[in-house]
């Protein structure tokens, strides 16, 4: 219970500038306005803050915060849930790009945080980390371009 006091604050924070970034990606590249994608943007932060609770208050240490957040979602927006309607339109308003804007934005920041520490691990790290993210935004882009072919 220490831990969450100690971190509450911080995944606080957290959330509301991802709600602020994902905002701004939603507006910018989807034209979708605010009163569009604020209603989506709250009930997924409340997702995930009630999953992140969960994970230090319920004494059940091998389930981590994702998969909380995981289950508490599925629940959400299972037909056995009385606001699924709601939620599925709501965060149906929300691109999936604009939330992985700030998400890269944070892995970036954890990367240039440990900066050092990366930079001792040698020209061969370093290549293999472009490759892979390099990699891994192309079978993205091409797996997105397929299902956006199969279901539109």
């Amino acid at each position: 219970m220490v831990k969450l006091r100690e971190n509450f604050s911080t995944i606080i924070v957290a959330l509301a500038l991802s709600i602020v970034f994902s905002t701004i990606c939603n507006i910018v590249g989807y034209n979708l306005g605010i009163a569009e994608s604020l209603p989506g943007l709250l009930i997924l932060s409340a997702i995930s803050l009630v999953g992140y609770v969960l994970s230090y208050v319920v004494p059940l240490k091998k389930i981590t915060s994702v998969l909380w957040i995981s289950f508490i979602a599925i629940f959400v927006a299972s037909p056995i849930s009385p606001v699924a309607e709601q939620v599925i339109f709501h965060v149906g308003n929300v691109s999936l790009m604009a939330l992985c804007t700030p998400i890269l934005a944070y892995a970036g920041v954890l990367v240039g945080k440990d900066w050092g520490a990366f930079k001792e691990l040698g020209i061969k790290a370093v290549i293999i980390a472009v490759v892979v993210m390099a990699g891994t935004f192309l079978v993205s882009s091409m797996l997105g371009d397929f299902f956006m072919m199969v279901f539109n």
